[in-house]
């Protein structure tokens, strides 16, 4: 934390020397261990390192890694005792596992960290967190809905228990604690933020740090208005090629001593212009991830932020589109809960979830050739277990999902006709 602080002090010209250092280890690191680029010569020097990176580096994709297991991956694909298997099926719907180091599971936190010293928060400060995790089971009728994790003063809230029945003890418990950040998804402190009006309440939480999602202007503006002063939002991912962080005068910085990040068009050429995320891993040596293209889209923001620090700005990410679901109790149903339903269940090229009815969702798979009953049961165990116990589903396997008419792929779907008349309304 104390290096990381540093590094907000250095200037343009520091950080770029910072950042080649760290590109040059990554890629010789890169060529040792990964077959796909045994075929670069390592003997290149740090001042040579962002010229290699852009000639001899091919730019990739998750389709890439999925295709090649045994280059891209490092000792033919097998992970080793040491290192941590982090799973994702991200909102392409396409399960993928990347090998971490424990270095990297530890500055990844730091990085974090150092966001939430941006908004005054110091060590023994409380914090609450409404994301993702399970933090009591799903059956739980009564409060306790959350578990207060003593050694980090953190209020881990259970996003699931956000219905009409159980939202008020919620309310009541983090006004009792009254901390001054929380981390929470964009879909959970909205649908927190909504029964905030609905009921005439209000906290005033003085930071919200929201993550994994997109943060729609609707969902900020009720935010703000019933639950947090101000909002600082983070882009990041599972794979860990970027990390941009919104500082205190609302700009989102993208952080240089973390991963080198390239902004490029449609062919892979680098552009000023909207273009496609593309970034190379700093930290993770187990498994460096060198020019990995994401599927969202941002561009450069020229000029110098007020808060002093010499990180470049981009401009408000945008990724696929996400529609908006509901679950057995009508609450809605935020879909990064929905993602740990597919983290860990393999032999999945693509996934669609629609909700078809009241309570009733079509998951939409698109296999290979493995997928199993096994993983078919495992997929609808998972949704019961982790995401609704009741909601009907029904599993449907299909030869391809098609994109929108824009290009893009929608992951979450709402296809009921309440929905459609939702949309449709001027309110």
């Amino acid at each position: 934390m104390r290096k990381l602080r540093r590094n907000e002090q250095l200037d343009s010209e520091q950080l770029d020397r910072m950042q080649a250092r760290y590109l040059h280890k990554t890629l010789q690191t890169a060529i040792a261990r990964l077959p796909f680029y045994s075929h670069i010569s390592p003997a290149f020097s740090v001042d040579e390192a962002r010229d290699v990176l852009h000639t001899l580096f091919p730019i990739i994709t998750k389709e890439t890694l999925l295709a090649n297991p045994a280059t891209l991956y490092p000792h033919g694909g097998a992970r080793r005792p040491w290192e941590a298997a982090g799973k994702t099926s991200g909102t392409t719907g396409t399960p993928l596992v990347i090998y971490r180091s424990i270095e990297s599971l530890l500055l990844e936190n730091a990085f974090v960290k150092r966001h939430w010293t941006w908004a005054g928060y110091e060590d023994g400060m409380p914090r609450a967190t409404l994301r993702g995790d399970m933090v009591v089971g799903l059956e739980r009728k009564e409060p306790p809905f959350w578990f207060w994790n003593r050694y980090n003063q953190q209020l881990l809230l259970s996003s699931r228990h956000l219905t009409s029945a159980h939202v008020g003890a919620i309310i009541d418990r983090l006004e009792s604690l009254s901390p001054p950040i929380m981390q929470a998804y964009p879909s959970t402190a909205f649908t927190l933020a909504t029964y905030l009006a609905r009921s005439k309440r209000q906290l005033r939480i003085p930071h919200v740090f929201t993550a994994s999602e997109p943060l729609y202007p609707h969902q900020r503006e009720l935010i703000l208005e019933r639950l947090g002063l101000r909002i600082m939002d983070m882009y990041g991912m599972a794979e860990r090629v970027a990390f941009a962080t919104q500082c205190e005068h609302g700009e989102m910085h993208i952080n240089p001593d973390y991963s080198y990040v390239e902004i490029v068009d449609e062919q892979g050429r680098r552009t000023d212009d909207y273009g496609y995320v593309v970034g190379t891993t700093f930290h993770n040596q187990a498994m460096p991830l060198v020019r990995y293209r994401l599927s969202d889209r941002t561009r450069w923001k020229p000029g110098r932020c007020a808060c002093g620090r010499s990180f470049p700005m981009i401009e408000s990410v945008t990724g696929k589109y996400e529609d908006s679901i509901t679950g057995s109790n009508a609450a809605v149903v935020s879909p990064s809960v929905l993602t740990f339903a597919f983290k860990g269940v393999e032999h999945i090229r693509r996934s669609q979830v629609a909700q078809v009815g009241p309570a009733r969702w079509e998951v939409r798979l698109v296999p290979f050739p493995e997928f199993s009953a096994a993983d078919q049961n495992k997929l609808v165990d998972n949704i019961h277990t982790l995401v609704d116990p009741h909601v009907d589903v029904k599993v449907v396997l299909a030869t391809e999902l098609p994109d929108t008419a824009a290009g893009k792929f929608r992951w979450v779907v709402n296809e009921t006709a309440q929905h459609t008349a939702a949309a449709e309304s001027p309110h």
